[in-house]
């Protein structure tokens, strides 16, 4: 019987009992209510999820949403590079078991989303992390990166704007990870699901289905959006059979989206700009907040994050588990540790997207 293991965030969240604690771990911005939303859109939404069908969607997702998608997005590309998926979690199984078997190698950079590592490792493939450089603001080690690539590397996987740190890349860098792709016949999945929440004067980078062959881009509605109560996502490829296969592996998983979710996403993408607007406004308050709040702490080491909804905070004279638990215990604040990240380094993920974040961040680094 094939294993599934549970991924350490989840275990965290059950085995320490968190239901009733505050969460400031959260890799999404703040998520919207009903009121907010229908301010910021002037949408009647209430009359938009009456007004949905109620039937089954197609296997690849709605034709309508996905050519929105694809204009907003994707301008090169036509309907049928993309496919929409539940969420991110089921992109990312999707991608890994239609290109991965036994034997097959990945490369990937920590610390990261757990799935990311977990789902590749579960589908046969040797998985090898690149640490990347804590005391140069999260930075990729070229050499280190260049020398784990072998004959065996069938795929590359990359999170920019990263999640737990915030880091970026610029599209120089981004560019020379193509290039060494293309270099050596290395599929390159870039999971996208924080792009639009770069930080001010931090420029997006290109999509990597639209700027290599082998290139494979997703994005979701929970993250850049704020909207994870919308369990849709998005995956492309210029690779038909490659799209075919995943929706064959799709049809033993959701086999299609919610005709309520499809509804909202295609009626919300329009005002992608103003929700990107609110989302970064939160975090760069908080951000701002929290540089000044750590400036000269000794207990405490982090790299102004660049992108995204959260940080990476690394601990100076305690253990990830001891802290957030101890942390848990006593104020009752969960915040992620990092085992959770793939990663030997002690510290933790925090969120940038709260909005009552600086009262919870008082309590988090006032150690007594």
């Amino acid at each position: 019987m094939k294993q599934f293991k549970t991924f350490k965030m989840a275990r965290y969240s059950k085995q320490w009992g968190t239901e009733d604690a505050i969460p400031m771990h959260s890799s999404n911005p703040e998520p919207f209510d009903w009121q907010e939303l229908e301010t910021l859109t002037q949408l009647n939404l209430k009359r938009i999820v009456s007004t949905s069908p109620l039937s089954y969607e197609s296997t690849q997702g709605n034709s309508t949403l996905r050519t929105q998608l694809l204009s907003q997005l994707y301008p090169t590309l036509v309907v049928n590079n993309i496919t929409l998926t539940s969420g991110a979690q089921e992109g990312i199984f999707l991608v890994v078991n239609s290109l991965l078997q036994t034997g097959d190698e990945v490369i990937t950079f920590t610390p990261c989303f757990e799935p990311l590592v977990s789902v590749a490792q579960e589908a046969g493939a040797k998985v090898n992390t690149i640490a990347l450089n804590q005391n140069d603001n999260w930075s990729i080690p070229w050499d280190t990166f260049e020398a784990a690539i072998t004959e065996n590397t069938k795929l590359l996987i990359i999170n920019f704007p990263h999640n737990p740190t915030g880091c970026c890349i610029d599209q120089t860098e981004f560019e020379r990870l193509v290039s060494l792709c293309d270099k050596h016949g290395i599929w390159l999945f870039s999971d996208e699901v924080f792009k639009g929440l770069e930080h001010k004067n931090q420029p997006s980078l290109p999509t990597a289905v639209e700027h290599y062959e082998k290139g494979i881009s997703m994005g979701v509605m929970s993250k850049s959006m704020a909207l994870p109560g919308i369990r849709l996502g998005w995956l492309a490829t210029r690779n038909k059979a490659l799209l075919e296969r995943w929706l064959e592996i799709k049809s033993h998983l959701s086999i299609c989206q919610s005709s309520l979710d499809v509804n909202l996403t295609t009626a919300l993408l329009p005002f992608t700009d103003q929700i990107f607007k609110r989302n970064i406004e939160i975090i760069e308050n908080n951000k701002q907040y929290l540089e000044r709040l750590l400036h000269n702490h000794t207990d405490f080491k982090f790299s102004l994050s660049e992108g995204a909804a959260t940080t990476f905070i690394k601990l100076t004279d305690q253990k990830a588990e001891e802290f957030c638990f101890e942390l848990l215990n006593k104020k009752r604040i969960f915040v992620m540790p990092s085992p959770a990240f793939m990663t030997e380094m002690d510290g933790f993920r925090l969120t940038l997207g709260k909005k009552d974040a600086k009262k919870h961040y008082q309590n988090i680094f006032d150690k007594s």
